[in-house]
């Protein structure tokens, strides 16, 4: 059925663009309008969140451990892709068969996992450094923190389409 449709990387963008578009939307209309955010909860106006106290490093941590986390298993995948196409096993099986097929499209959905999650981590380094040097701490604006969502989750989805891709393509 889309054995046509997997001879490329490129095609993981057909799959992926209206999928960022959608949770960007989600996200930006979620959010509230006109409003900044605050990535400290002791910079919050809301008086629980501002007892609670604390910075947004431990959070930032957490974040972008599993960014690692899904950059190094999508870069694995790469790797075992490639290796695999080059070895001599790649020649007899149907397994094999339908690896080579899947191959390119695959490499799409972990690449772009992987460089989307690097600008999430970038992008959210940036914004949180801006935040801390404005002395009002009112430049993560609505449109800033959708994008970091979108860039996060957008990573992540290409990250669990891509092993759900392969799972559906080469097993089924």
């Amino acid at each position: 059925m889309f054995s046509n449709f997997n001879s490329s990387i490129w095609h993981a963008l057909w799959v992926l663009l209206p999928l960022g578009a959608l949770v960007y939307l989600l996200s930006f209309f979620s959010l509230k309008k006109g409003h900044c955010y605050f990535f400290d909860p002791k910079h919050n106006s809301d008086q629980v969140l501002k007892d609670e106290g604390g910075d947004f490093e431990p959070h930032a941590k957490r974040y972008q451990d599993l960014a690692k986390l899904a950059i190094t298993l999508s870069a694995g995948a790469i790797a075992f892709l490639i290796n695999f196409l080059v070895s001599d096993k790649a020649s007899g099986s149907v397994f094999a068969q339908k690896v080579q097929q899947v191959a390119p499209i695959e490499c799409g959905f972990f690449g772009s996992s992987i460089a989307l999650l690097v600008l999430f981590m970038v992008f959210q380094s940036y914004l949180y450094e801006q935040y801390c040097h404005a002395p009002d701490h009112n430049t993560y604006t609505r449109t800033k923190y959708a994008f970091s969502l979108t860039l996060g989750w957008t990573g992540l989805l290409s990250f669990i389409l891509g092993f759900a891709w392969l799972a559906r393509n080469v097993f089924a």
